[in-house]
């Protein structure tokens, strides 16, 4: 466990030093490029922010209206047998809009019913094999100026659902 800790301190500045002896040796102006890699990004987070503002509004205001839990119920209410993971549903369906609410709704979990228990378990299972496809797909649409990205939402969307169905398949299998 110590080296990797000791890789996890080392390798971010090995990295760097090999990038900068590379551009030593292949006589690029290495602090031009970083610079210029600076004004790029910047670039890019300018033209992305519109985006994630409007991600992070809605996902607020989703919180905050108690849709999520109405949805939930709802769900509940169609379908009895998904009453074992009542407390998964907010979880599984802010999951593919937004990693940070999910991760913090995940947390709670955690915490409420300990990293051990069967929905710790869960949280992990379906965190590690999904994806932030709204955010994902609304990001990279809006970088490359697609205006169709219907089909690649519902695709990602799809896979979501499939990861998640079989996270609680793998766990009721093995666990």
């Amino acid at each position: 466990m110590s080296f990797i800790l000791y890789l996890g301190k080392v390798i971010t500045p090995t990295i760097l030093t090999i990038a900068v002896i590379y551009g030593l040796i292949e006589k690029k102006n290495v602090f031009e490029l970083f610079l210029k890699g600076i004004v790029d990004g910047e670039k890019i987070i300018i033209k992305l922010f519109p985006t994630l503002l409007a991600l992070l509004v809605a996902v607020g205001m989703l919180n905050s209206s108690g849709i999520i839990e109405f949805i939930s119920n709802k769900i509940i209410d169609i379908f009895p047998f998904i009453k074992v993971y009542k407390e998964l549903l907010p979880f599984i369906l802010l999951r593919p809009i937004s990693g940070s609410t999910s991760s913090a709704i995940g947390t709670d979990l955690m915490q409420k019913f300990g990293v051990d228990s069967s929905l710790g378990i869960l949280v992990s299972l379906i965190m590690g094999s999904t994806e932030t496809t709204i955010y994902v797909v609304s990001v990279y649409g809006s970088k490359i100026g697609k205006k169709n990205m219907k089909p690649v939402l519902i695709l990602g969307l799809l896979g979501d659902l499939i990861c998640v169905l079989s996270s609680i398949l793998y766990f009721n299998l093995f666990y």
